[in-house]
């Protein structure tokens, strides 16, 4: 017997057993019609609360409302919604721009766990890995800290002169405003102040 052969059987009882896991999963995760739409997490199940604004007071939920609600202040603790307006080529969920969506909970843990499948769409709806621009933003945001962190070791500390009510003496005030403009225009040659005139 080929090493291959030996093999075969077992992937075949890891995919039986993936299929059966699918099912009990299919059929003890389904919200019943009958019974309140419960939060759930789309990939492991889990029950999840939101916060929402009901009657001009925040309330934490885990299930729709029965008269339901607005989507734009539904707000998954441990959890992010996402929605899609559905596309051509998916045969799911497709109404043809009525602007209709359906919507997804996944909790943090799953979106962690599975990141590496994700992608990030920047603000030129450009696709990229999610992972790898997430590092790269990272990096980013670190580097510009440390470059504020070492500007603000290069400055002095000055000492505020007081005036004899104990408030900054407003000449000193008034040139610390004239620097700060100053360097706006420095940094901004197109900044235009206005409120001098």
């Amino acid at each position: 017997m080929l090493q291959s052969d030996a093999v075969l059987p077992s992937r075949r009882l890891e995919r039986a057993i993936d299929d059966l896991n699918i099912f009990n999963r299919r059929t003890t995760m389904h919200n019943d019609n009958t019974e309140p739409f419960k939060f759930r997490c789309l990939i492991c199940g889990k029950a999840i609360t939101a916060e929402v604004c009901i009657d001009h007071r925040i309330c934490t939920i885990d299930q729709l409302p029965e008269e339901g609600h607005d989507d734009s202040d539904l707000l998954p603790l441990g959890a992010i919604e996402m929605t899609s307006y559905g596309h051509y080529g998916t045969a799911f969920f497709d109404p043809c721009d009525d602007g209709t969506q359906v919507a997804a909970l996944i909790c943090d843990d799953c979106m962690e766990e599975r990141s590496d499948r994700l992608m990030y769409i920047d603000k030129q709806r450009r696709l990229s890995p999610f992972n790898k621009t997430m590092d790269e933003l990272n990096e980013q945001a670190k580097q510009r800290r440390a470059e504020h962190e070492a500007r603000a070791a290069r400055t002095p500390a000055e000492d505020i002169p007081l005036d004899k009510n104990g408030y900054p003496d407003p000449v000193y005030a008034q040139s610390l405003i004239d620097r700060i403009e100053q360097y706006r225009k420095e940094k901004s040659p197109g900044f235009h102040d206005i409120s001098h005139e």
